[in-house]
């Protein structure tokens, strides 16, 4: 029985606005275990993206945000890649269960994932929190390897 070990690493970034608020982005790493290439289902994960608003300013205020997923090393939102050494595995990350739409930039049939935080002199810090649902495809024909990619997100705030 052939597996490889695979997972998914997320790393942040912030896009800030100019009102007087600081957002941080941050998740585990998702990681989907063995991969069986002869397994006729494909093998789901999920992690959650936690968005922390801090509010600086003295005046309470709402702040919209959006999450953005970078394509990471597969340059492609069509499908995602995974690497072991030159060896890949397709996967992709979805903003639902039923893995209908790609997380994304929002560019082509991606989507993005957003919310809204209410941050006042008396709860100046907020968390809103966002699952992402992982899949890879089954009967890939794939060597056994630990597979990994690094996605990169993005608060916009």
């Amino acid at each position: 029985c052939m597996r490889a070990l695979v997972a998914v690493v997320l790393s942040a970034a912030a896009a800030p606005s100019l009102a007087a608020v600081t957002c941080t982005i941050s998740a585990p790493a998702l990681a989907f275990g063995a991969y069986d290439v002869f397994a006729g289902t494909l093998i789901t994960s999920t992690t959650v993206i936690s968005v922390t608003c801090t509010l600086t300013g003295a005046v309470n205020t709402t702040v919209p945000y959006t999450v953005s997923l970078s394509t990471g090393s597969s340059a492609t939102y069509v499908q995602r890649t995974m690497k072991s050494g030159l060896n890949t595995l397709g996967y992709n990350l979805y903003t639902t269960v039923g893995r209908t739409t790609v997380w994304g930039d929002g560019t082509g049939a991606t989507a993005t994932v957003g919310g809204s935080l209410s941050l006042t002199t008396g709860t100046r810090s907020r968390t809103g929190t966002s699952t992402v649902f992982g899949a890879v495809p089954a009967l890939q024909d794939s060597k056994v390897g630990v597979y990994a990619d690094n996605i990169t997100m993005t608060v916009t705030y």
